[in-house]
């Protein structure tokens, strides 16, 4: 157990089990430190790491074990059942439709529906799924792989990342990242931070991946994040790591374990679209409360980063920009139809079935379609072409 600045009360609480060592910091270190710190510390054959505000659940150690006793290179994560920060009660995840994704903004961990090829490989309710990625916060890994794989990245600061850059290396590396169904340990999820790290640790750890493990894929990554760069510091070492373990590539990651993560490519246009009548951005809403809108432009990407590619669609991510059937009504679907947006010499977006213009609303946050008037500033956007002397992916 790793904690900084609790006394004699936790040594009290934990005097009845001599197995728990309690291992102090001097300072505050942040989780990837202090997790290492931990390790350090440990000897058994199989490190498990935990947060803090969690509860393991009858026999949530066994099946993990399994797992790895089975594949010496596993890296194994139990189903997370939720607990009300408010009430602690617990929402079991008993069927589980998710695992892990990622986003190309910060490198951000997500969940995502599981693919139906992942439920059709599995002959067994009981054999894990095949998680491309990790939320990071729980899992168990045999030490002498977590040693072969580097461990975590020690220049990485406070949190953020560490489970995306364990991720991609399990897999590029010769292992597997597993999410074990049978396995179940609650988690605190918490309605605010109570703690900040480091200015930029987040945008940091993340380059530092970037570099090291996504080849020029880390282009999508440095565009989604509108080209913000921080000094994330000299990554030779993690490439030397990568380069003796012999591990694949990026394109094979994504070929071979994660063929559903939609790649931007065939992009004409990116970033903001921003009104040409007010410094206001096409904004798809927040996770409270979602939906098109009209928002001040930030240039943090997020909820305001837009792709347009040569098929005449708009999109972020898997969700399309589209007109509801037989209305001008406009959302965030999974509709795919080609050649329905076009940006016209005079920056007018016009959505080609009705031929009708995209328009910012005068008074308010809407945006909907209106009949094209030229001129109408409220009817015009500005948008940036893909820069062309970086080399993303084809």
């Amino acid at each position: 157990m790793i904690k900084a600045f609790l006394g004699a009360p936790l040594d009290k609480y934990f005097s009845p089990f001599p197995k728990v060592k309690i291992v102090r910091s001097q300072k505050k270190m942040g989780l990837i430190k202090a997790r290492l710190l931990g390790f350090e510390a440990s000897t058994a054959p199989v490190a498990v790491f935990l947060d803090a505000h969690i509860e393991c659940f009858p026999d949530w150690a066994d099946s993990l074990l399994l797992q790895i006793k089975l594949n010496p290179k596993a890296v194994v994560f139990p189903l997370i059942d939720s607990i009300n920060d408010k009430t602690f009660g617990v929402g079991c995840n008993n069927n589980p439709i998710h695992y892990g994704t990622f986003h190309f903004k910060n490198l951000f961990f997500d969940w995502i529906e599981i693919p139906k090829r992942e439920f059709d490989r599995r002959k067994d309710i009981t054999i894990p799924f095949r998680s491309p990625v990790m939320p990071g916060g729980l899992f168990a890994i045999s030490r002498k792989f977590f040693i072969e794989l580097g461990t975590y990245d020690p220049e990485m600061d406070f949190w953020g990342g560490e489970n995306i850059e364990l991720s991609f290396k399990t897999w590029m590396c010769g292992g597997a990242l597993l999410m074990d169904v049978c396995s179940h340990v609650g988690h605190v999820f918490r309605s605010s931070v109570p703690t900040k790290g480091a200015p930029n640790a987040v945008i940091k750890n993340s380059m530092r991946v970037a570099e090291v493990w996504m080849d020029n894929y880390k282009n999508y990554f440095y565009e989604a994040t509108n080209y913000q760069t921080v000094d994330y510091g000299n990554v030779t070492d993690r490439k030397i790591l990568r380069d003796g373990l012999k591990c694949h590539s990026f394109e094979w990651f994504l070929r071979n374990v994660f063929p559903e993560l939609v790649i931007p490519h065939g992009i004409d246009y990116v970033g903001e679209i921003r009104s040409a009548a007010a410094p206001k951005c096409l904004d798809s809403g927040s996770s409270t409360e979602p939906g098109l809108i009209m928002y001040g432009c930030h240039g943090q990407g997020n909820n305001q980063l837009w792709y347009f590619n040569n098929n005449h669609q708009i999109f972020r991510e898997n969700i399309f920009l589209c007109v509801k059937n037989g209305s001008t009504v406009l959302e965030l679907n999974k509709c795919s139809s080609q050649g329905n947006w076009r940006y016209q010499e005079d920056k007018s977006l016009v959505y080609l079935p009705t031929n009708e213009c995209l328009t910012a609303g005068v008074t308010d946050s809407k945006v909907s379609l209106t009949p094209c008037h030229p001129g109408n500033k409220w009817q015009q956007w500005h948008v940036q072409r893909r820069r062309s002397d970086l080399n993303f992916p084809k």
